[in-house]
């Protein structure tokens, strides 16, 4: 089978107005730009989309919002469907499915938390009932647990549970699931735009990405460096972007993202409690990598 995508998704950024609420024109705006910059899949309702301190309403709008702009562009559209709540991540699968997603991101249920066992069970319980491509994604700094290799593998023999977006930021941990997986239709992605570079070139299909956030062209172009071979571009691309991918991580995201898009007139730096604004010595850490990046003229 084609994988889902191959070469870079991005993570959309939510934007938000001073008050609080969804700044839709925003969205909107940062849709098309990635769209105008070639990215080959578009993530909504993701981690970096805030989607945990908004409504199951606000997620339904914001999927039709980017299944419509998306349209006629060949561009593959994934809908944000976890929860950690079985019955409430159904619910937000079958939407996708209703409405004309290509795929889902199903996160790892959090906070209640499950045994091995139970997430093989949560996972398999929506592939049973939903037919549309499942990305199980992986996350264990923010969810509290980790998808165990052998689970992966258990779930990997699924029909509809396709890959696996890997943000646990360990390669030999991706590597165990890429050799035990190899046989199987079943890919798998980096949730991590500090090791696209070995990730990509051991097997992974491409990164879910928050960088591609700010630089959409320029995260694609080094995904499609990396699988094609081209080591010399990949490892310079890897090399001067690798300040810009810490900063933008140098307070919690999606807070530093959305600093840099206010920079470049996208939208503000909004985001909602508990989240808070960042410093200004954050800000100029994440400017002055941006600056010298650019610099380089990809």
């Amino acid at each position: 089978m084609e994988p889902i995508f191959e070469g870079s998704a991005v993570a959309l950024v939510l934007p938000m107005h001073d008050d609080g609420s969804l700044d839709f024109e925003g969205f909107k705006r940062q849709v098309q730009r990635m769209i105008d910059g070639g990215v080959q899949a578009l993530l909504v309702n993701g981690t970096t989309g805030e989607t945990a301190t908004i409504t199951i309403e606000e997620e339904f709008e914001l999927t039709k919002i980017v299944i419509e702009m998306a349209k006629g562009t060949g561009i593959k559209v994934i809908a944000g469907a976890g929860s950690n709540d079985t019955e409430t991540a159904l619910k937000k699968a079958k939407f996708a499915k209703e409405v004309g997603a290509d795929a889902i991101l199903v996160v790892t249920p959090y906070y209640n938390k499950t045994s091995q066992r139970g997430l093989i069970d949560h996972y398999t319980y929506i592939a049973d009932q939903v037919e549309i491509p499942m990305i199980i994604y992986n996350v264990p700094g923010r969810t509290g647990m980790n998808i165990a290799v052998d689970t992966v593998v258990e779930l990997a023999k699924h029909r509809n549970i396709k890959a696996m977006k890997d943000a646990t930021d360990n390669i030999a941990y991706a590597m165990d699931v890429l050799s035990k997986t190899r046989d199987l239709d079943f890919d798998m992605y980096s949730g991590c735009d500090d090791n696209i570079l070995p990730f990509i070139a051991a097997g992974g299909k491409g990164v879910i990405s928050v960088l591609s956030n700010v630089y959409p062209r320029e995260t694609e172009k080094f995904a499609q460096a990396v699988l094609k071979g081209d080591m010399e571009l990949a490892k310079a691309m890897a090399y001067d972007l690798n300040d810009v991918s810490k900063y933008l991580f140098v307070d919690v995201n999606p807070i530093m993202p959305k600093v840099a898009l206010a920079k470049l007139g996208v939208c503000g730096e909004m985001v909602r409690r508990p989240l808070i604004k960042t410093t200004e010595a954050n800000k100029k850490l994440l400017f002055d990598a941006m600056i010298k990046f650019e610099e380089k003229g990809y």
